[in-house]
């Protein structure tokens, strides 16, 4: 299970207050990172997502604490929250959460804010989410209690086995060199 991720924005505090609408939940501050905040979606599971200002890098700690103890203080060894000369404008990275909301309401939060709102067949078909792109930069994908409900059934390991039964092999085989490839070497 995951239960928490961090993104950047520009605007953390308007982004940690609407995510909050759609999780039904309540944002906090996030110390670690000047600026930033913390949403605790309203799940039960203690799901969360910091949000932190966009420039933002977590970067890893220098040094070790004692491995004997593993009650050592560790704060002087921990990762650290520094900013960045570089702000990319699109990430690899993305999230999917879901909500209680209907699609016209999270439509409707999306476009207040004039972020693009897309319901999404993926698939061609076989699941849908509301692909919610928060400041224009980052995508959340959205899904009310019926798609999510879809997305735990095509994501059982039952499921998954049938829909992919065979396609791991020929997956590796596509991205293996021929045997009829003359290498220069």
């Amino acid at each position: 299970m995951i239960n928490h991720i961090s993104i950047a924005v520009n605007d953390p505090k308007k982004v940690a207050d609407v995510l909050a609408e759609i999780w039904d939940g309540s944002v906090y501050p996030f110390p670690p990172a000047p600026g930033s905040f913390f949403v605790l979606a309203n799940d039960g599971k203690g799901s969360a997502i910091e949000i932190i200002p966009a420039g933002t890098v977590i970067t890893p700690g220098e040094g070790m604490p004692d491995e004997n103890n593993i009650d050592a203080a560790t704060e002087e060894f921990e990762a650290r929250f520094v900013k960045s000369d570089v702000v990319p404008q699109y990430v690899a990275t993305h999230v999917n959460i879901n909500t209680k909301k209907s699609i016209e309401e999270i439509r409707e939060i999306a476009k207040r804010e004039g972020w693009r709102p897309l319901v999404a067949n993926r698939g061609e078909g076989l699941f849908q989410l509301v692909e919610v792109w928060v400041e224009n930069n980052f995508m959340f994908e959205v899904m009310t209690p019926e798609q999510t409900a879809r997305y735990v059934e095509i994501t059982s390991p039952e499921f998954m086995e049938k829909a992919f039964a065979g396609a791991f092999e020929a997956h590796l085989a596509v991205n293996q060199p021929a045997e009829s490839l003359n290498l220069i070497g």
